[in-house]
C-alpha cells in the first residue's frame, strides 16, 4: 500500500513536470510569434519613415486595401508594438517562473528517484 501511495505521488509529480514542459513550449512558441510580429512592425515603420510625409499609404483590412493617413498608420503600429512588447514581457516573466518551478521539481524528482539533480555538483 505504501509503494502504491509513493507511486501515485511520483506519478502526479511527473505529470506536473510534463505539464510545465508543455507550458514552456507554448510560451516559447508565443514569444517567437510576437517577436516576428514586432520585426514586421519595425520594418513597416522604417519604410513609412523612408516614404516621407506626402506618400500614399494603404492598410490591408480583411481582403481589401484602404487608403489611410500616414500618421494614423504610424500611430496604430506604435500602439500595436507597445501592446506586443507588454505581452512579450509578461510571457518572459511567466517563462522565468515556470523554469524555476521546473528546476525545483527536477531536484525533487531526482531525490525521490535516488539520483542527483541534473546540473548539480
Amino acid at each position: 500500500m505504501l509503494v502504491a501511495g509513493i507511486s501515485e505521488t511520483l506519478r502526479a509529480e511527473v505529470k506536473k513536470y510534463q505539464d510545465i514542459v508543455e507550458r514552456l513550449r507554448l510560451i516559447a512558441l508565443n514569444k517567437q510569434q510576437i517577436q516576428a510580429q514586432l520585426g514586421e512592425i519595425n520594418n513597416a515603420l522604417r519604410e513609412l519613415d523612408k516614404a516621407g510625409e506626402g506618400a500614399a499609404v494603404y492598410k490591408v483590412v480583411g481582403t481589401v486595401m484602404i487608403s489611410k493617413k500616414r500618421d494614423d498608420v504610424i500611430r496604430e503600429l506604435n500602439d500595436l508594438r507597445e501592446t506586443l512588447e507588454v505581452r512579450l514581457k509578461a510571457l518572459e516573466k511567466q517563462e522565468d517562473l515556470l523554469k524555476k518551478q521546473l528546476s525545483q521539481l527536477e531536484k525533487k524528482l531526482a531525490r525521490k528517484l535516488g539520483g542527483s539533480a541534473p546540473g548539480a555538483g
